[in-house]
């Protein structure tokens, strides 16, 4: 492997398609070994756009399955959407979504790295945790949050060059107190 993930270097691995490509799969298959490149550059164009890439196509696979379940029983979705709801139903989940999805993983990013900063674990910057973050969604396309999670910790603790426990304790948090954040907003909306 290179000192850069591959994306970054799109020209050593025929373009950049293929360098998306050989990405994913390494993000995905090799965390440790992705992950340790991750810290070695400080460009975090290359890195938001895979994440936006990642998130783009998983609003893709999601467009493709509204339609699909809007045509199977398109007298039922026409009654429950109308006839504007078709048309944006589907549009959302391929422009919309992506968009908001991929700026609420950045601002997560942010908060990640406060607690990896709490916990001691922040050796690098904060765009070495936004690059972790952007690459770490690589398994969003088969709607596979988990791996997501695990690929944090994982990737935390080798780009910064950290102890596991730290960067396991800086997710574990700031999960818990996003989810816990998303459970107040709920209540608040549904009480108004």
């Amino acid at each position: 492997m290179n000192n850069l993930p591959p994306i970054e270097e799109p020209q050593a691995y025929g373009g950049f398609l293929r360098a998306f490509w050989r990405t994913w799969v390494s993000a995905c298959s090799y965390p440790s070994k992705f992950f340790e490149t991750v810290g070695n550059s400080r460009n975090l164009t290359p890195a938001l756009l895979f994440a936006f890439g990642c998130w783009f196509v998983w609003g893709f696979i999601g467009f493709l399955v509204v339609v699909a379940s809007i045509l199977s029983d398109l007298k039922s979705a026409q009654e429950y959407l109308g006839p504007i709801g078709m048309v944006l139903l589907p549009l959302a989940t391929v422009g919309y979504l992506p968009i908001m999805l991929f700026a609420i993983t950045l601002f997560y990013g942010l908060i990640l790295h406060l607690f990896l900063i709490l916990f001691g674990g922040a050796k690098q910057g904060l765009r070495t945790t936004l690059r972790v973050v952007a690459y770490a969604q690589a398994p969003i396309v088969f709607f596979c949050g988990i791996w997501v999670l695990v690929l944090y910790i994982i990737g935390l603790r080798a780009a910064h060059r950290t102890d596991t426990w730290r960067s396991l304790l800086a997710v574990l948090v700031s999960e818990f107190l996003c989810c816990m954040g998303q459970i107040c907003l709920g209540g608040v909306l549904q009480g108004l």
